[in-house]
């Protein structure tokens, strides 16, 4: 893994995984078991890690990983604006690489991650209005009009024993296909932050998208073995 301040020059997906912070006051009103809720004025959004890669391109063994953290910027909304620009820029080069998927122009930009649909795409929407980074509709057009492979419920068909539909965690996944799940609970990265040991977070989400990246390939392979 390296750690780089750029994308590289051409991409078509975008993998990514973020972290934020819920104050101690308000960690037990939530009615899921995600207890951040990116819409309450105290939940800070602290950054995340970003990878980027050509359709047909294979995952290298060292993924040149991109971290953007809000202790590097000046503000929250900074760190938005930043984030922002770098889907904007990938959402320019996917419009540029002219690719086709089941002989249709693959036009949108293509994003992945562990869960993203349920709270990273939310949450960079909600704290970039919340911080008024931008007018809503524009927000819209570039966080929720890309098209989401959240891996959470791509995964079902590797547990066949059970019959209900249900997303499927990092370490159920992780476990199935023979990978180790070692994040945790999010009660260390709030930990880290408020102690200011920063860098511990940085490893940890990077740690995590890179576990993302190999749950992505293994998937793609058995999907890709099964249909030949």
């Amino acid at each position: 893994m390296h750690l780089i301040g750029e994308p590289p020059d051409e991409v078509a997906m975008l993998f990514f995984d973020l972290e934020a912070y819920a104050p101690p006051s308000e960690r037990a009103t939530s009615l899921s078991s995600l207890v951040v809720n990116p819409a309450r004025p105290g939940h800070l959004l602290l950054g995340g890690c970003f990878f980027s890669k050509r359709f047909e391109q294979s995952i290298p063994e060292t993924p040149e990983v991109q971290g953007l953290w809000l202790w590097d910027f000046e503000s929250e909304a900074a760190l938005l604006r930043a984030i922002k620009a770098r889907f904007e820029e990938e959402w320019k080069r996917q419009r540029a690489e002219g690719v086709r998927v089941l002989g249709k122009p693959a036009t949108d930009l293509v994003v992945c991650g562990a869960g993203i649909a349920k709270f990273d795409l939310p949450a960079l929407y909600c704290r970039s209005l919340f911080n008024e980074i931008a007018d809503p509709a524009e927000l819209f057009e570039v966080f929720f009009k890309a098209r989401p492979i959240d891996l959470a419920n791509e995964a079902s068909f590797l547990f066949p024993e059970e019959p209900i539909l249900y997303p499927k965690t990092t370490k159920e996944m992780a476990g199935r296909l023979g990978l180790r799940e070692k994040k945790g609970s999010s009660k260390g990265v709030w930990e880290s932050y408020e102690s200011g040991d920063y860098r511990a977070i940085e490893q940890r989400t990077a740690e995590e998208l890179l576990l993302v990246l190999d749950i992505y390939e293994r998937l793609r392979g058995r999907i890709v073995r099964s249909a030949r």
